[in-house]
């Protein structure tokens, strides 16, 4: 009877110390099929903190976004859950980055605000959301995935080379972060 007490009890610390993350809800239920935003790469390394994202604007008016993101991390079960280091990440948004019509931009987003490592073999994404001429506010996002072999070979099919130090990869873009 002590080993069931003290298996039970074993199992009951055990699950008291698990971490459940929160399942990431959609702030904006809209987005618009002329405005897209990917990743540079489909697969990134697990050591990497900046994600390069690229955002093609293909309508005929010019939009804005602020530097502010989540990161998200697929479940077994199919659902996306909110990453955070335990506490909400804040963000300066009086500060837009602006897209004029028919254009693209890039901009690097630090998971280490969210993360201080992701996962070989999960997947993630960027969530972040622009508004119109109109001030209409919509999400889009912006999926990866770790994996170190994949994203070496992704790389020399690319570049040619199995480093991101490629000057194509780190020629200077903004690097979005909390201001202040």
């Amino acid at each position: 009877m002590k080993k069931i007490i003290l298996i039970l009890l074993c199992f009951v610390l055990l699950l008291s110390g698990c971490q459940k993350l929160p399942k990431a809800e959609p702030y904006y239920s809209e987005t618009r099929e002329d405005v897209t935003f990917n990743t540079q790469y489909s697969y990134c390394f697990k050591d990497e903190r900046n994600i390069r994202c690229i955002w093609k604007n293909e309508s005929t008016e010019s939009f804005s976004f602020h530097d502010t993101f989540e990161l998200h991390v697929l479940g077994n079960d199919g659902e996306w859950y909110l990453l955070s280091k335990g506490g909400e990440v804040s963000f300066n948004t009086n500060y837009r980055h602006g897209i004029d019509p028919e254009s693209e931009t890039s901009s690097r987003y630090d998971l280490s605000l969210y993360t201080d490592e992701i996962e070989n073999g999960k997947t993630y994404r960027i969530s972040t959301y622009f508004f119109d001429e109109n001030e209409n506010n919509f999400q889009v996002f912006a999926e990866f995935t770790c994996d170190d072999k994949l994203a070496e070979q992704e790389m020399i099919e690319v570049t040619g080379s199995s480093s991101r130090e490629d000057p194509e990869y780190t020629d200077e873009v903004e690097i979005l972060k909390p201001k202040g």
